[in-house]
């Protein structure tokens, strides 16, 4: 049973959370089963539909294959298998987030759904272990928020080497 000061703690804590104004991280929120995931905004050039993905030959066992941006070749990596789940196929929801990795370097992550763009206090990200191996090692942090629990993707780390 909820007692009145866990009711008012929470009514505080959101009213809290709505009046916050120090520095926050604005992040694309999507899903990978059933985990909410954000990448930096500034990382992102687009959020796209899925269409035709081309199959590459001796590619990677993450990448997808390529698809056509207004005249660009992009790579698509499966974020699924980057990650260690269980493939899907793509669905009505399914989309390709174009992220930037330099001036001349973009790729696209086939996620499950996007949610939404969020402002999340940067003081509400806790890092990661200095320790990071296998998947973990693209991850930057993990924040508890509204709720949710947003696991904020590395996404230099995660593309370094491949561009």
């Amino acid at each position: 049973m909820t007692s009145t000061n866990q009711l008012l703690d929470g009514v505080i804590g959101d009213e809290e959370e709505e009046q916050y104004s120090g520095p926050s991280i604005r992040c694309v929120m999507f899903n990978l089963d059933s985990e909410v995931y954000g990448i930096n905004v500034k990382k992102v050039r687009e959020v796209l539909r899925v269409g035709s993905i081309r199959k590459v030959e001796g590619a990677a066992h993450n990448v997808l294959g390529v698809i056509n941006v207004r005249g660009v070749i992009v790579t698509v990596v499966d974020t699924r298998a980057t990650y260690g789940l269980m493939s899907k196929p793509a669905d009505e929801l399914s989309r390709i987030i174009i992220v930037e990795l330099d001036t001349d370097n973009i790729v696209g992550m086939m996620v499950d759904c996007v949610m939404e763009v969020k402002d999340i206090p940067e003081k509400k990200f806790e890092p990661m272990s200095a320790t990071k191996e296998g998947a973990s090692r693209y991850l930057q942090g993990i924040a508890h928020y509204n709720g949710d629990v947003i696991i904020l993707i590395d996404v230099d780390s995660m593309f370094s080497g491949q561009a």
